[in-house]
């Protein structure tokens, strides 16, 4: 029998040796789940006590939390809530965690929903904060790098209205530091009203 090829950095020796590595990511996944579904919570609460929450429809599916171990190659959770994927048509709020990087929030339209591009484009002003808006064509792309997400605030209000009216989808978004997880819930939270507010459902 051939003796196999295949060589192990101490770096990895030393993972592959310690348990302990994995037991202690499954602990933090868990507990960011914890906090994703406090999330999903209060934002179940708020709906149920906002009579003037408009498009109630775009609710009515409960909201979803998955997670996947290769995001670039890093584990991650997510929430969708709301999450109305199907035939080409998309409106969703999706809360993150990436592993390593960031929480992120990011409300994402396609289809039909880019209706509520009309409101997105008024919100110029609200926006140009810590928000970006997407400018890849894979509607699927998380990282805030250059190819993927401008900063809005960088732009200027008639380069914004043309990335909303010339795109197939749009994504605005925002990311969260993991070392102030401390407030990520209520960051978290007020992003996505936010983008209610952006959309016009609530005022």
């Amino acid at each position: 029998m051939k003796e196999t090829k295949i060589q192990f950095s101490s770096a990895e020796m030393e993972l592959l040796s310690n348990g302990d590595i994995i037991l202690t990511k499954n602990k933090a996944l868990q507990k960011i789940r914890t906090l994703f579904e406090e999330v999903q919570s209060i934002q179940t609460e708020f709906l149920q006590h906002q009579p003037s929450v408009f498009r109630k429809e775009l609710f009515t599916i409960p909201g979803k939390i998955s997670k996947g171990e290769n995001y670039l190659g890093l584990p991650y959770l997510i929430l969708d809530h709301p999450r109305n994927f199907g035939a080409g048509n998309l409106f969703a709020i999706r809360t993150m965690f990436w592993w390593g990087n960031f929480f992120s929030s990011t409300l994402h339209l396609s289809g039909e929903y880019l209706a509520f591009k009309k409101e997105i484009i008024k919100n110029f002003i609200l926006l140009k904060g810590e928000f970006y808006i997407g400018i890849n064509k894979d509607p699927w792309m998380h990282h805030f790098e250059i190819n993927n997400y401008k900063k809005i605030g960088e732009l200027t209000e008639n380069e914004f209205e043309m990335i909303c009216e010339r795109s197939d989808h749009i994504k605005i978004a925002a990311k969260h530091p993991l070392d102030n997880w401390e407030n990520a819930t209520k960051n978290l939270m007020e992003r996505w009203m936010i983008y209610l507010k952006i959309c016009g459902l609530i005022t």
